[in-house]
């Protein structure tokens, strides 16, 4: 048997009898009580009886001293029962279970249902009662749909929504930082053991904020003050925070038909390819076919047909120079071909920009001309870089050329060497020879493997140093390279050595090139298999170009402040007549940036291309300068931790578009330009609800059977539990009693 009583004010209590022995004690303590009453009260009764003349003026006092020693023993005895029986109070459950609804949650359109995978509306309403809480996370969506939402929680949870605007706000609720509640109030607003996540989820720097709150508990437990106004309960309500954290249960909304995971540079150098790659995202059991196109000005650049969730690659080129924002428009394909109706079109924009900036300066020598090198000077002529091919055409003669240089001529000449000491001088002078001086006005020099081998000893002295400080070496290597026994040398062989050169196999005479990012082909286009005559090893270099099972085709190695590359792909302008040039240019764009020298001049960074710079979100703005004092409006740029010259800013955009940012130096002069294009927060969709399911995915426990709800849900509907109450306060109420019922005795006696 237990007996129970609840007190709304102490709190619930439980007094067990539930063993012989408790009901003898409680027998005995009854009998006790009988008797000692029956005694009190046979004691005042013979002591009336001998004053009877004084009973009427004695009556009303000795009634009230009989029944003050009646409560004292009563008191008494039920201290003693308290005392040695079980007594115990109700364990408050720190387990409690919230809900909260992110950006995604709605009703399906034209339907009650709602848009929650494998749910129905009576499951979710479900969930939605058990909840203690309902925390409405109220980011930018259609506002139609958010009021509709609110309205119809308000009518059905109105005791159980909160609305809040971030995340950051429910963690303020939590560890109750900045909302000061009564006692009562304040218990609605403990951490959850538990928390449903219901619709597209948070973004990683959400769920970090979140995964901060133990720290944050801590913190203040170390630092809440006393505090003696009942109404500030932030003790109580810190105490109430479980140390081992939240648990999230994440229940995806259904999938955005549109593009997800797009990647594409958003600053662009004039010749250089715009490459837009992703993946179609439409709901499994859709399989819609749609076309993808690139369009800029009505006029389509590039096209895919797609289906299920295929990934795309789309490429064109810009040939001038500023600001652009084409439209990549996903149609969907009617089932009848003959039908003309649009059943479902998705455009965003894909803004970039192209700059003509800083172009590396080529510098090519070679032992004889050839096509390869033909090819690759016009191309980099296109991309306005200043190139500098010298051709060896005879054992004494030489030829030249420059394209873009400064007075933007072009030259070529022969020049044919004689025995004379003041010829072979002016030969020198025509850049015939290799210099510290010559090389240090290049980014890149490309050698083919007979003209690095038959380089003399002072131009292998001044390209040495020239790569130490920075100069990118590139060299076209053939089977001449394989024997070192004839490189006397040291320089020379060091250069070499960098890399292990091998007699090419079988595995490579048909070979294709892969590197990163490498444009897609479509299916009516094709490439040759190149062979290669060597094979390299990287050792401890990186390997930039590889074919399909992993063999290093370009090899990198960095050599002081430059770096040393080989290839062993030399028929690369093969490429450009074959297909489009974006794919032959995309490949040279890889391997220069790779290479060729870093620039020296100060330069904002490239945004990265898989990032989309929004409005209201902060963004990372850095800036590459060995300029001390640099200034840029609306940002203060501070040193990046451990990167020299590198500073960094976060910029905050208030409005869509372009916007334009300008380092200065002391005396206002520019450094450097760039501008950046900032998205307004309901565009790509798609691509944010992607991020945030694999955000969301990593971080909380994925809904995918009802048993993982319906365990934590019986946790939560447990039975009751209950701890021993502290018996001291019962104590000393039942030595008080006791005291006063032996005084009063002692007291009666005299």
């Amino acid at each position: 048997m237990i007996i129970s009583s609840t007190d709304g004010l102490m709190g619930s209590y439980r007094l067990s009898i539930n063993s012989p022995m408790h009901w003898t004690l409680v027998l005995i303590a009854l009998l006790g009580l009988l008797i000692s009453c029956r005694l009190i009260y046979l004691s005042f009764k013979g002591a009336n009886s001998h004053s009877i003349q004084k009973i009427v003026a004695l009556n009303f006092r000795k009634k009230l001293h009989l029944s003050l020693l009646f409560l004292v023993n009563i008191i008494a005895f039920i201290c003693v029962l308290l005392f040695v029986l079980p007594f115990e109070t109700k364990v408050q459950k720190s387990s409690s279970l919230n809900v909260l609804l992110t950006q995604g949650f709605k009703k399906v359109a034209g339907s009650d249902d709602f848009n929650i995978i494998g749910l129905d509306n009576s499951q979710i309403e479900q969930y939605l009662t058990s909840a203690e809480r309902i925390w409405l996370l109220s980011e930018q969506e259609n506002l139609i749909e958010k009021e509709a939402l609110q309205q119809w929680l308000a009518e059905n949870y109105q005791d159980k929504v909160v609305v809040i605007n971030s995340v950051q706000e429910l963690t303020d609720f939590w560890t109750m930082s900045r909302v000061k509640q009564s006692n009562d109030f304040g218990e609605h607003y403990n951490v959850p053991s538990l928390v449903w996540v219901f619709g597209d989820g948070l973004t990683k720097a959400q769920w970090q904020h979140l995964g901060t709150i133990k720290r944050q508990v801590s913190l203040l437990k170390a630092n809440v003050p006393a505090v003696d106004d009942p109404s500030v309960n932030n003790l109580q309500a810190i105490n109430s925070i479980p140390l081992n954290g939240v648990e999230f249960i994440f229940f995806a909304s259904k999938v955005i038909t549109g593009v997800s995971n797009l990647h594409w540079s958003k600053q662009l150098t004039l010749g250089q390819a715009l490459t837009v790659t992703g993946q179609l995202q439409q709901p499994i059991e859709d399989n819609v076919k749609f076309e993808l196109s690139l369009v800029n000005n009505n006029r389509v650049l590039d096209s895919i047909t797609l289906s299920g969730n295929a990934a795309f690659s789309l490429t064109t080129t810009s040939k001038v120079s500023g600001l652009f924002s084409y439209q990549l428009v996903l149609r969907e394909l009617p089932k009848n071909r003959a039908s003309k109706k649009v059943v479902l079109e998705i455009s965003e924009d894909i803004a970039f920009s192209v700059v003509i900036g800083n172009q590396p300066s080529v510098l090519i020598k070679q032992s004889a001309p050839s096509f390869e090198t033909r090819r690759l000077k016009q191309w980099l002529s296109q991309a306005g870089s200043q190139v500098h091919v010298i051709s060896q055409i005879s054992k004494r003669e030489w030829a030249q050329q420059k394209v873009n240089t400064v007075n933007n001529s072009f030259i070529s000449n022969a020049v044919t060497e004689r025995d004379s000491n003041n010829h072979q001088q002016k030969v020198t002078e025509q850049g015939h020879y290799l210099n510290e001086e010559l090389l240090d006005n290049y980014d890149l020099l490309i050698l083919d493997s007979r003209m690095f081998l038959a380089l003399e000893d002072n131009e292998i002295e001044a390209l040495y140093h020239a790569i130490i400080n920075g100069l990118g070496l590139l060299i076209n290597a053939d089977s001449t390279l394989l024997s070192l026994a004839d490189i006397s040398h040291d320089k020379r062989k060091k250069l070499l050595s960098l890399f292990q050169i091998m007699p090419a196999d079988e595995s490579l005479h048909q070979i294709m090139a892969y590197w990163p990012e490498k444009p897609s082909l479509d299916i009516s286009q094709t490439i040759t298999p190149q062979s290669a005559s060597i094979a390299i090893n990287a050792k401890l270099g990186q390997s930039i170009v590889e074919s399909g099972i992993g063999q290093s085709l370009v090899a990198k190695q960095s050599l002081g402040l430059g770096n040393v590359a080989i290839t062993a792909l030399n028929h690369t302008y093969q490429w450009s007549s074959q297909i489009n040039s974006a794919f032959y240019s995309h490949y040279w764009q890889h391997l220069i940036l790779q290479i060729s020298r870093s620039e020296r001049d100060s330069r904002w960074l490239v945004p990265s291309p898989s990032v989309l710079a929004r409005v209201n979100k902060h963004q990372d703005i850095c800036l590459i300068s060995t300029v001390e004092n640099v200034y840029v409006a609306e940002m203060q740029l501070t040193a990046y931790p451990l990167s020299n010259g590198r500073k960094c800013s976060r910029f905050l955009a208030d409005d869509e578009g372009w916007h334009s940012f300008q380092a200065l130096n002391d005396k206002q002069a520019v450094l450097a330009e760039q501008v950046q294009y900032f998205y307004s927060e309901e565009d790509f969709s798609a691509e944010q609800q992607a991020i945030k399911y694999h955000d969301s995915k990593g971080y909380a426990t994925e809904k995918r059977d009802e048993n993982i709800t319906l365990s934590h849900t019986e946790s939560l509907n447990s039975p009751d539990a209950y701890r021993a109450v502290n018996k001291f306060s019962v104590w000393l109420m039942m030595f008080i009693s006791l005291a006063l019922l032996w005084i009063e005795r002692k007291w009666r006696a005299e």
